[in-house]
């Protein structure tokens, strides 16, 4: 691969990798705050026992489940992103 190919690629990367990152901090606060709700709606329908509050829980569980699922796949796609990052700079070393 040419030099200025491989350049192009490594700072495409690296946005990328940029972008993830902060998708990935995003994703946590915001399962973070789901997951803490949930776990209040947990306590609530303990001791109310009503079927609104079941469903009410069910609800934000479901939310706070596909967050995590999301924040699984960003993590995912760092990793992807570091190999491939890896990659790139071991070809940027051996073509100097």
């Amino acid at each position: 691969m040419r030099q200025a190919v491989v350049l192009r690629k490594l700072e495409e990367t690296q946005d990328r990798l940029e972008r993830a990152r902060v998708d990935l901090a995003v994703l946590d606060e915001q399962f973070e705050a789901l997951d803490e709700a949930a776990e209040d709606l947990r306590i609530r329908n303990l001791v109310s026992e009503t079927p609104q509050s079941s469903h009410d829980y069910g609800e934000m569980r479901r939310a706070a489940d596909t967050l995590e699922r999301a924040r699984t796949a960003v993590r995912k796609s760092l990793e992807e992103l570091h190999a491939a990052r890896a990659e790139l700079l071991q070809h940027v070393e051996s073509s100097t």
